[in-house]
């Protein structure tokens, strides 16, 4: 009997889809307007926080690749917190919403390439991402969990929550 935990990948796919199909719809929602409004979250704007969620899920298939090995990806978290706010403004200031919709697709697809790769004796491995355990499950769900966190954030800044 295995201790390795039971993950519907056909399950983790449509969470994913509905996900990309969630941050198109909001994405397609937001005026110019909106995208300048300041967000929940007091680090970024409407658009900086899409901007970050676009370029976000491209960290999924390395993420997963390193969990497939094991392999610990300790980046000193103050460095991080440091640094991703103001990269996100930085790589905002100039992108239009079909950019992010293109760059989200793209690593969308790359996610699914890597997921269909993990094999069901996987799903029990485990690596320290800056400093905390995470799961191969974590790690899969990474998209997800990220778009809900800010979805969350964008929607409150601009009062539809």
């Amino acid at each position: 009997m295995s201790d390795a935990p039971t993950v519907s990948k056909e399950a983790l796919v449509a969470e994913l889809e509905q996900t990309r199909e969630d941050f198109h719809q909001l994405l397609s929602s937001l005026t110019p307007e909106d995208m300048k409004q300041k967000s929940a979250n007091p680090a970024w704007t409407v658009g900086q926080l899409m901007y970050h969620l676009a370029w976000g899920i491209g960290y999924a298939p390395p993420g997963i690749r390193r969990m497939q090995k094991e392999k610990d990806f300790n980046f000193p978290r103050p460095l991080l917190n440091l640094m991703n706010p103001w990269m996100t403004r930085w790589g905002a200031w100039r992108t239009r919403p079909e950019d992010l919709a293109r760059k989200y697709d793209k690593s969308h697809e790359e996610t699914l390439a890597v997921l269909s790769e993990v094999g069901d004796d996987e799903w029990g491995k485990s690596a320290r991402v800056i400093g905390e355990l995470e799961t191969m499950e974590q790690a899969c769900r990474m998209p997800i969990t990220h778009f809900r966190e800010h979805q969350a954030d964008i929607l409150k800044g601009l009062g539809r929550l």
